[in-house]
Formats: C-alpha cells, sequence, structure tokens
C-alpha cells in the first residue's frame, strides 16, 4: 500500500466510523450532534477520496467544495451536490446558538433532520464506497 492509500484508508475509516456514532447519536434522541456527525463523516469521506487521487494535503470543510474537486476526478460525483449542501447548512447551526435566533441547537433538531442527515451522508459514502472499500479490506465498520 502506498502513502496517499495509506492517507486515504485513514480518511475513509474515521469517516464511516462518525457516521456510525451519528446514528448512535440520534437513536439517543441527540439530533444536532447527529446533523453535525453527519456532515462530517461526509467531509472525511470526500477527503479519503481525494487523497487516495493523490492530493496532498486536501483541505476545507465544505462538502459541496470537496465534492467538486471528486467530479474532477470522477464526474459520478455531481450526483451528490444536492447531498452536500444539505448537509453543508448543518455545518455551524448544529454547534454554536448564535447559528440560530433564540435558542440553542438541542431545541431546534428533530429526528428528521437526523434522518435527512443520515440519507445525504449515505449518498456520498455510495458514491465513494467503490474506490475506498476495496483499500478497506472489511476494515471499515458497519454503518
Amino acid at each position: 500500500m502506498n502513502n496517499n492509500e495509506k492517507e486515504s484508508l485513514r480518511w475513509y475509516l474515521q469517516g464511516t466510523r462518525d457516521a456510525r456514532t451519528a446514528g448512535r447519536n440520534a437513536a439517543n434522541g441527540d439530533f444536532e450532534v447527529a446533523c453535525f456527525l453527519y456532515q462530517q463523516a461526509a467531509e472525511k469521506i470526500l477527503k479519503s477520496f481525494l487523497y487516495l487521487k493523490g492530493e496532498n494535503p486536501v483541505l476545507g470543510h465544505s462538502t459541496l467544495k470537496l465534492a467538486e474537486r471528486c467530479s474532477e476526478y470522477d464526474p459520478t460525483f455531481g450526483g451528490v451536490f444536492d447531498s452536500c449542501m444539505n448537509l453543508d447548512v448543518l455545518y455551524v447551526p448544529t454547534r454554536y446558538p448564535n447559528g440560530i435566533p433564540d435558542g440553542a441547537p438541542f431545541e431546534y433538531f428533530r429526528l428528521s433532520h437526523a434522518e435527512q442527515a443520515r440519507r445525504a451522508f449515505d449518498t456520498i459514502h455510495d458514491a465513494v464506497r467503490p474506490s475506498l472499500d476495496p483499500l478497506a479490506g472489511g476494515l471499515s465498520p458497519r454503518l
């Protein structure tokens, strides 16, 4: 395994683990945390694809911008742009009280938000999976 593959695998495994953790948070009613973690998980697995393609370092937090870069290597990533936009809007308001009006994130986010975030992550994961699952060789946590 070359260095790009090693770095890619580190990001992919952490991203899939974060998605699994997001699911546990949603099941426990911590919907704002779940939403944020799904965004983070998607960010990490998109970065894993870019590392695999030889980019280094891979910087940025917008899943949309990362997916746009991924689409330069594989045009099928164009199909994840809407999912990325759905996740990117969760980046700040799920964490900070000043990201929403008059309240705190735990008061605003519901199961439906976490489910939508999960579906968005799954769409992105489906695009990344063909390139990264073979590299993971069974190491990827079950989601």
